[in-house]
């Protein structure tokens, strides 16, 4: 399948053409506010820059067209995924701007994959980053801490990580994280939708709000759902599983990306 994001998105970064055969990562909500992220912010992006959870290569793709972007690394775990972004990347022109690695994080596999990560430690302008949810025995978060605690080690001094955090998880989280990955400032919301359904007719988005429910009835912190009735009140993911249950509605959120700025 291919997926073609315009420039009614894109701007003055043109089209681009993602091919996401089955296995491989199809693009999201998330993937298009994270794109629209980079065309609103390409002021942000230069020099050289990573890409963690590269997936088929939408957000490094991008990137590269920024003219002041020398170069971006993908960091991927998924080897179906690192071969389709290597031909998106040439089948959108930028063949030579960008790189795919297989790595688990911040780990490549291959010697030459740590390599090429390793000649980047504080030289990095950039990282963006749309982790998926992390495992039903989390509270979803723990991807985007991941990120965030190692992120520093890549920067510049002044370099920014765009990171995608819908607004589900609540302002305490995003928060933390200048805590949890000392040297960040937390710089605010880069760009984000209006209020929509957080689809629970999909799978994945089901499983996603049983796990924070399940963390609420830990003692975690509450998520930050809206009623579609009443979009003012707000619903915990405890209610908001419960409602979806009783009614099939599902609740709302904002798809957006995150900006933190590197202070070391």
């Amino acid at each position: 399948m291919k997926t073609t994001v315009g420039t009614d998105l894109l701007g003055a970064l043109g089209p681009l053409s993602l091919a996401h055969p089955p296995g491989t990562f199809a693009p999201t909500p998330a993937t298009f506010i994270a794109l629209r992220a980079i065309a609103e912010h390409a002021d942000l992006l230069r020099g050289q820059g990573l890409d963690w959870g590269s997936g088929i290569g939408c957000l490094a793709i991008a990137a590269a067209r920024v003219p002041a972007v020398t170069h971006v690394l993908g960091l991927e775990l998924v080897e179906a995924n690192v071969a389709a972004a290597a031909e998106n990347a040439r089948a959108n022109g930028v063949a030579d701007r960008v790189a795919f690695v297989r790595a688990d994080a911040y780990a490549p596999y291959e010697a030459a994959g740590r390599e090429a990560l390793e000649r980047l430690a504080g030289r990095v302008g950039f990282l963006l980053a749309n982790p998926p949810s992390s495992s039903p025995h989390g509270d979803g978060f723990e991807f985007r801490r991941v990120v965030m605690r190692g992120a520093g080690r890549w920067l510049v001094p002044g370099g920014v990580v765009f990171l995608s955090v819908s607004e589900q998880y609540g302002p305490e989280r995003v928060r933390a994280l200048e805590t949890e990955a000392p040297g960040f400032r937390f710089d605010g919301v880069l760009a984000s939708t209006d209020l929509v359904p957080f689809d629970m007719t999909r799978p994945d988005l089901a499983e996603d709000v049983a796990t924070y429910a399940a963390a609420e009835r830990r003692g975690g912190l509450p998520y930050l759902f809206r009623d579609p009735s009443a979009p003012d009140r707000r619903l915990t993911a405890i209610e908001a599983l419960e409602r979806h249950r009783t009614t099939g509605e599902s609740p709302l959120s904002r798809w957006q990306s995150l900006r933190f700025t590197w202070q070391r």
